[in-house]
């Protein structure tokens, strides 16, 4: 017997498409995923925006979150606080076409195709990056 058939997910809208990726813990501690959601969606304009929380406490359990946004075809995929954070190198290197912005990431370093923000330049720095979005045709595996 065969395996099924993979499942891809596809975008018909022909918008770009910015992603928001927190842990519970971190969008419960301070109003910060608030305050940069609101931004992306008041720089939505002509996008996509979509939010994940889910309660994952480190990076392991974050990168099948951050797998599951790529295949969307998130075109900019921002995570907030650590858990996350700590899972874009990962994915950034695995998928070397996808954009991401981390904010209070706790990452020391910048990986290639990664922005690394604090959450006081996250809500006027996300919204120019969702602002300057154009359609990826390329695709991410």
């Amino acid at each position: 017997m065969s395996p099924p058939p993979k499942v891809v997910a596809a975008d018909y809208s022909g918008r770009a498409t910015a992603c928001l990726a927190s842990d519970t813990a971190t969008a419960g501690a301070s109003n910060e995923v608030q305050q940069v959601w609101s931004a992306m969606q008041h720089a939505s304009a002509g996008k996509n925006v979509q939010q994940l929380i889910q309660p994952v406490s480190n990076a392991d359990q974050a990168l099948p979150y951050l797998g599951s946004l790529i295949s969307q075809h998130c075109d900019l995929i921002v995570t907030i606080g650590p858990a996350f954070g700590q899972a874009v190198p990962t994915t950034a290197k695995a998928v070397p076409t996808a954009r991401f912005t981390a904010v209070d990431s706790t990452l020391t370093s910048t990986p290639p195709g990664v922005t690394l923000l604090t959450g006081a330049q996250a809500s006027d720095q996300v919204p120019q990056q969702i602002e300057a979005l154009q359609r990826d045709t390329g695709t991410h595996s």
